[in-house]
């Protein structure tokens, strides 16, 4: 006689089913941002990276008789990189210094963009 599947399931014992409890995600009220891997970017540090042509991305800005100085591509702690700016070039004056965190540049009064690119090639290390 042939095999079939109903004389295999007679032959075979049963097997305990086993009990699995699901992951229990912990609730996000109780994680902070410390305690997440890889935090370590973003808190007293930051990096510029330069234009696809190897430039620093510091740009002079007109808007009628308003001249300004615009860095961008800034990512990290901003507010680390206007203190270093500021301890960097003295000459420049706290109020004068705007920061946009959102969008990742700094907007700083009248035209420095030589002075700034200048201590981005003597203090920043490039890769």
């Amino acid at each position: 006689m042939k095999p079939s599947r109903i004389s295999l399931k007679s032959v075979r014992p049963p097997l305990p089913k086993a009990t699995v409890k699901p992951y229990q995600f912990p609730p996000l009220a109780s994680i902070k941002a410390v305690d997440l891997p890889n935090n370590g970017f973003g808190i007293n540090n930051y990096s510029i990276c330069k234009t696809k042509y190897g430039h620093w991305p510091v740009y002079k800005k007109v808007q009628n008789t308003k001249v300004t100085t615009e860095i961008k591509r800034i990512r990290g702690d901003i507010e680390q990189f206007k203190n270093d700016l500021l301890q960097a070039h003295p000459e420049l004056k706290p109020e004068n210094v705007m920061v946009n965190k959102v969008a990742g540049y700094v907007n700083v009064k009248g035209d420095v963009v030589e002075d700034i690119k200048q201590i981005f090639t003597e203090n920043i290390k490039t890769v």
